[in-house]
C-alpha cells in the first residue's frame, strides 16, 4: 500500500537515516560552494589515504564476494524459494531483466564505454610493460575493462541481494539493509541502534553514489547539447539539466516500481539493446568479434591475477604507502580499486531494491539475473563500444569522410582536446543513422540515470520510516527530501572538481560499505554452515 505524509510521520520518520545524510552532504556541499578548490583538495587527500592503506582490502574483498556468488550458484542453498515453496514470481523473466539491469547500470556503461578502452590501448598503465598502439595492449585494454565492469563490481550488489532477501521473504525480517545480518545475528539485527547504524551509512553512501553518477550525466548530456545545438557547456547548462532530470525522476519515483520504474527499465533496456544491434551491425563486426574472443580469455585466464593486482610499487617505482604520492601515480588504486568501492557505493541499497523483484524465485536464479547475466552484459557493451573505438583509433584510414574529429590528429587526440563526455556522441557518427541516434543516446542517458535514481530514491525513502511494514511505496516529500540532496551533491561536485571530483567521492561514500559487506558475507557463510542441513532450510528448497 501507499501511505501520505501524515501516515508516514505518525509511523515515525528515522532521525539517523536523515539526518547523518543531510549533516554530512549539507557540510560538503557548503564547503564545496565557498571555496572549491579546497574542496576538491581536501577529498584527494582522503582518497590517497583510503587507497593507499585500504587497497588491498578492496581487492580482496571483492575477490572474496565472486567466490562467494559461486558458492551460492553451487551450492544446494542456491535451490532455497525466496517466499517459501509456494510462492509465485511477480514480475516476467523480460521485466525482471530489464529492472535489474537499468537499476545498477546508471550512465556509467554509456559514459565510459567507448573511453576507458581508448584511454587503456593509448596509455597503457607503465608496469605492464606494454606501449601504446600494440595488438597485445589492445587486448589488455579491453580485459581491464571487463574486470570494471563486469562480474567484480556486480559481486558488489548482489552480495547483499542474497542475505537480504533470504531474511526478508524466509526469515520474516523487514525490509532494511540491516536485515542481511538476521541470519546469524537473529532478531538482535533489527534493533534501532544497529538499524540505524547500517541504514544510516547506506543512506550517505548511496547518497554520494547517486550524485557522481548524476555527475557524469551531466557532463555527458552538455556535451552533447554542444555538439547537436550549441549550447554551451557552463554552470547555467549543468544547473538547468540537474533541475530537469532530479524533477523527472521524482514523478517517476512517486507514480511506484510497478508503473514508472517498470515502464523507463523496459524501454531503457530496449534502447541499450538496439545501439548494441546497431553498432555491431555497421560497425567493425568481424574486429569487434576477434577482440572480443581474445580479450575475454585474456580476462578469464588472468582474472585472480588482475582482481588481486594493488600497485605495491607505484608506477615512478615508488613503495606505495612509505612516501606521499600523487593520485596520478596509484593506478590501480584509481582505477580497479576505484571501480570496486564506487559500486559498492550503490550495494546496499540496489540489493535491497533488487529483491522486490525476486519473490518466487531462488537463490540461485537470483544470482543468475543479478550478477551473471548483467556482467555478460557489461562485456558485451564494452567489447563492441571500445572495440568500436578502438577500430577508429588505429585504422582510421578506413573511416575517411565518416567522421568529422573537428581538426585532431587522432580519436584519442579528440578525447583529451574535447573530454570524455564527448565520446559516445563522436564514435556513433560512423554508424547510419548517426544524426537520429545522437539525440536518442542523450535520452538513453537521462533514461539510464533517471531508472537507477528513481529506484534507489524509493528505496531509501521506505528507509527513512521507521515502521514500513506493508508500505510498497513512501509519500512524495521524503522522496523529494532525496531527490534534491542528490542533485545539490552532484551540482557541487560536477560544478567544483569534474570527473575527479566525482570519482572521489564516490570512494569516500562506498568504503565503509565494504566492511558491511565483507561482515553480512561471513555471518550468511556461519549461517550455511550451521544450519544448511536443517529441516527448515530444506523444507525452502525446490
Amino acid at each position: 500500500m501507499n501511505i501520505s505524509m501524515k501516515e508516514a510521520i505518525k509511523r515515525g520518520l528515522r532521525p539517523s537515516v536523515i539526518l547523518t545524510t543531510l549533516i554530512i552532504f549539507g557540510t560538503l556541499i557548503g564547503i564545496g560552494a565557498v571555496n572549491g578548490d579546497s574542496f576538491i583538495a581536501v577529498l584527494n587527500s582522503v582518497f590517497v589515504s583510503l587507497m593507499i592503506n585500504g587497497g588491498w582490502l578492496i581487492s580482496l574483498g571483492t575477490l572474496g564476494f565472486v567466490i562467494f556468488l559461486l558458492i551460492i550458484l553451487f551450492h544446494p542453498i542456491g535451490k532455497v524459494k525466496l517466499g517459501g515453496k509456494d510462492a509465485k514470481p511477480e514480475y516476467s523473466l523480460w521485466n525482471w531483466f530489464a529492472i535489474s539491469l537499468c537499476a545498477g547500470i546508471g550512465t556509467g556503461i554509456v559514459f565510459w564505454g567507448p573511453v576507458e578502452p581508448l584511454k587503456f590501448a593509448v596509455q597503457p598503465q607503465a608496469s605492464t610493460g606494454l606501449s601504446g598502439g600494440l595488438y597485445e595492449t589492445l587486448v589488455w585494454s579491453l580485459s581491464k575493462s571487463y574486470l570494471h565492469w563486469s562480474f567484480a563490481p556486480y559481486a558488489t550488489y548482489a552480495i547483499f541481494g542474497v542475505a537480504i532477501a533470504f531474511a526478508f521473504y524466509n526469515l520474516n525480517s523487514s525490509f532494511s539493509v540491516s536485515s542481511g545480518f538476521v541470519p546469524l545475528m537473529g532478531k538482535k539485527a533489527e534493533k534501532n541502534w544497529f538499524k540505524g547504524i547500517i541504514d544510516s551509512l547506506t543512506a550517505f553512501a548511496i547518497t554520494g553514489g547517486c550524485a557522481g553518477s548524476l555527475g557524469y550525466g551531466l557532463l555527458q548530456i552538455s556535451s552533447g547539447l554542444n555538439t547537436l545545438f550549441g549550447i554551451p557547456k557552463e554552470n547555467t547548462t549543468y544547473i538547468a539539466i540537474c533541475v530537469v532530470i532530479v524533477v523527472t525522476f521524482t514523478i517517476s519515483s512517486i507514480t511506484g516500481m510497478k508503473k514508472g520504474i517498470r515502464w523507463l527499465s523496459d524501454k531503457n533496456a530496449w534502447m541499450f539493446l538496439g545501439l548494441m544491434v546497431l553498432a555491431f551491425l555497421f560497425g567493425p563486426g568481424q574486429w569487434i568479434c576477434n577482440l572480443f574472443v581474445e580479450s575475454l580469455g585474456d580476462f578469464l585466464s588472468g582474472f585472480l591475477k588482475s582482481i588481486t593486482s594493488i600497485s605495491a610499487v607505484s608506477d615512478e617505482g615508488k613503495i606505495v604507502g612509505s612516501v606521499w604520492h600523487k593520485s596520478s601515480e596509484l593506478w590501480s588504486q584509481w582505477w580497479d580499486q576505484y571501480y570496486f568501492v564506487d559500486f559498492l557505493s550503490f550495494g546496499p541499497i540496489v540489493g535491497l531494491f533488487s529483491i522486490k523483484l525476486a519473490k518466487g524465485r531462488t537463490l540461485r536464479e537470483y544470482v543468475v539475473m543479478n550478477w551473471v547475466v548483467p556482467a555478460f552484459f557489461g562485456i558485451i557493451w564494452f567489447a563492441i563500444f571500445g572495440g568500436l573505438a578502438l577500430d577508429i583509433q588505429f585504422n582510421f584510414e578506413a573511416y575517411a569522410g565518416k567522421i568529422d574529429l573537428q581538426g585532431c590528429a587522432s580519436l584519442f587526440d579528440f578525447m583529451q582536446q574535447y573530454g570524455n563526455e564527448a565520446m559516445m556522441l563522436k564514435v556513433v557518427e560512423v554508424i547510419p543513422f548517426a544524426p537520429i541516434l545522437k539525440p536518442l543516446i542523450l535520452v538513453l542517458v537521462v533514461l539510464s540515470f533517471v531508472t537507477m535514481a528513481d529506484s534507489t530514491t524509493s528505496t531509501v525513502s521506505l528507509m527513512s520510516i521507521v515502521d514500513n511494514k506493508g508500505v510498497e511505496e513512501a509519500p512524495m516529500g521524503i522522496k523529494l527530501f532525496w531527490a534534491i540532496i542528490m542533485g545539490a551533491a552532484s551540482l557541487i561536485f560536477t560544478l567544483t572538481g569534474s570527473i575527479d571530483g566525482i570519482k572521489i567521492v564516490k570512494t569516500i561514500a562506498g568504503f565503509p560499505i565494504l566492511i558491511m559487506g565483507i561482515v553480512m558475507m561471513v555471518m550468511f557463510i556461519i549461517y550455511i554452515i550451521k544450519h544448511g542441513r536443517d529441516k527448515e532450510i530444506r523444507d525452502m528448497m525446490i
